[in-house]
């Protein structure tokens, strides 16, 4: 027979899924709209300072109950957890279809329950139940189209929310509630509502194009601003161009969010809109005041003192003065010339060798690294090429608003290392698609490296030789006379080496009952740049790379020099040789950290 635990004083979370057995959805729907769930309410939990796995969790099916662990501030579900919510849910339905987009109604309560090693019992609990089922709310927030319904209970309401007013209470309204044998009242507050914007400010709305600006009880950018200065930032950033504009919005959203496509904003006014559907992240900043921050440090002058001076006011409303000071101390300045990388992985899939999974990394600010998983999918490999040019037309979309340099970068593990990207090209739907190396500075990564933690320190010992010494000579030929009889590893330990020009191209697997692997020996050694030619004879690529590195720069201009070997400048060798060189040029100051599964999005 199970035992019954001590009873113990709990906050309590109720989620339930609005909709979730709707003949709209079918079973794969329903399936993601779990997931999608527990990854909100993990994101919202964790960003509102409590663990979610240290929470007790039950799952329903349809929605949850929740207990946070016992000693938790009870205003924290109330403090933080609406806006931390709001902002998982608009990140999860912003990708997927309607069928897997979710809209939670989320009942409040505390009180003392049990564990009579079954499940939690309780009144308390009881009473959480019985408030969601509130028929009034139901129709309230079918009504509203927002995404969250919040409902407390009287208790809970008097005991937390009234005596608090930095909790809102004005928000909370009132309504009965008859429920099987629970008859009461609940204090029920929508949040996250979208509607169109109030009519006295439609003679400021730019284009139609551009969105909505979220208007919600809840103190959303339209509360915020006193109508006279919407009219000046309204007036001032429309058709203000601003260069670097999409860093700007990447660093006002920070690293975990990517710059969303910038479809329809053309200036500095659509831009901040645009940021105000994004509610604050940890420090409290909503990335809207960010951007202007930012934007005012650009501009300068009397539009970048009258900015200024509205963020003041604003920062002493919203309690994030010192939230503000520590941002300017810590973020670096935008650079006049940025530079921005995409990192597109790609892995076989074990079970099927005829596919392979595809993930991507884009950064859209060049001092941010690593940014934001941008999207991962199954392909087929042998349509590989063509998903590669669907990514980099996607992340060419996002960086439009820019004026920078890229560099595309492919993670590959051994088995596909002899991949030839060097030949790919992009565009290929308008008939005359145009080579890769032609508009980017091309590179391959070593997936076995990034995921080896015990190869890393070395990697950064040559890598930091490297940038203050980046001679040619320190370049090593293998296969060489000079080799001798000594094996390879035992040659490249030797800390004078920082790179290698491989004899042959390496194979997809090495051997091992072999003489020691280049490859690998170069990987473990922690040599940066590994060069290759597929067919070039090795008097032929010396000349060529002799061409590429004959600068005072060096090994540092390798990635340049050689984007400038395909263009039309003049190189020693024939052209067809320039183009086939391999080059693994890997940063150990740019590392993606891969030791969670990276699952496809279902299309």
């Amino acid at each position: 027979m199970a035992q019954s635990t001590q009873a113990l004083d709990r906050t309590i979370v109720v989620v339930d899924v609005e909709g979730f057995t709707s003949p709209d959805r079918n079973p794969l729907d329903r399936l993601a709209v779990r997931q999608g769930m527990y990854e909100v309410l993990k994101t919202a939990f964790g960003e509102s300072g409590v663990d979610f796995d240290s929470c007790a969790a039950e799952d329903r099916g349809d929605g949850a109950l929740i207990l946070l662990p016992p000693g938790t501030t009870k205003s924290l579900v109330v403090d933080r957890l609406p806006d931390r919510m709001s902002v998982a849910l608009l990140r999860h339905n912003h990708t997927r279809t309607p069928q897997a987009q979710i809209r939670l109604r989320v009942s409040l309560n505390s009180g003392e329950v049990l564990n009579d090693g079954n499940g939690w019992v309780g009144e308390a609990v009881d009473t959480a139940f019985r408030i969601l089922d509130a028929q009034l709310a139901k129709d309230a927030f079918a009504r509203s189209g927002g995404m969250i319904a919040f409902i407390s209970s009287k208790r809970f309401f008097d005991d937390v929310i009234a005596s608090d007013p930095g909790l809102l209470p004005e928000l909370y309204r009132p309504i009965p509630v008859s429920v099987k044998t629970f008859t009461g009242t609940a204090y029920l507050r929508l949040h996250g509502e979208l509607v169109e914007p109030v009519p006295k400010l439609r003679a400021f709305e730019p284009e139609p194009s551009v969105g909505r600006l979220p208007v919600d009880p809840n103190g959303d950018v339209l509360d915020l601003i006193p109508r006279k200065d919407l009219v000046d930032l309204h007036r001032r950033l429309t058709q203000m161009d601003v260069p670097h504009l999409a860093v700007m919005m990447s660093r006002a959203l920070g690293p975990a969010i990517p710059v969303p496509r910038l479809d329809g904003v053309t200036d500095a006014w659509s831009a901040f809109r645009l940021l105000a559907d994004f509610n604050a992240g940890p420090d409290g900043i909503p990335p809207s005041v960010t951007f202007l921050r930012l934007l005012a440090e650009h501009v300068g002058g009397e539009v970048g003192a009258m900015i200024l001076s509205w963020i003041d006011g604003q920062a002493r409303s919203l309690r994030i003065v010192p939230a503000l000071g520590h941002q300017r101390q810590s973020r670096p300045p935008i650079p006049e010339n940025p530079h921005l990388h995409l990192l597109i992985m790609l892995e076989p899939v074990s079970a099927d060798p005829t596919r392979c999974t595809l993930a991507f990394w884009r950064q859209d600010d060049p001092e941010v690294w690593p940014p934001a998983l941008a999207g991962v999918r199954e392909i087929a490999i042998d349509r590989v090429e063509f998903e590669v040019d669907d990514v980099i037309l996607e992340t060419e979309r996002v960086w439009s608003g820019q004026s920078v340099s890229a560099s595309v970068e492919f993670l590959l593990p051994r088995a596909l290392i002899t991949l030839p990207v060097q030949r790919w090209s992009k565009e290929h739907g308008t008939g005359r698609p145009q080579p890769l190396r032609y508009g980017y500075r091309l590179g391959i990564r070593s997936l076995e490296r990034m995921r080896a933690k015990h190869w890393h320190r070395e990697w950064r010992v040559r890598w930091d030789s490297m940038a203050k010494d980046p001679s040619p000579d320190r370049l090593h030929y293998s296969g060489g006379a000079e080799s001798g009889d000594h094996p390879i590893d035992a040659i490249l330990s030797d800390e004078h080496w920082v790179g290698v020009v491989l004899a042959k191209p390496p194979s997809p697997q090495a051997e091992p009952d072999a003489a020691p692997d280049e490859l690998t020996s170069a990987l473990r050694s922690g040599l940066p740049v590994i060069l290759w030619h597929p067919d070039a004879e090795p008097e032929s690529l010396r000349e060529l790379l002799d061409w590429v590195l004959g600068t005072k720069h060096g090994l540092r201009e390798l990635p340049h020099r050689r984007k400038l070997a395909n263009s039309g400048a003049a190189v020693p060798v024939k052209k067809s040789l320039a183009h086939d060189l391999v080059v693994i040029w890997d940063d150990p100051e740019r590392v993606i950290v891969l030791d969670q599964p990276l699952i496809p999005t279902r299309p």
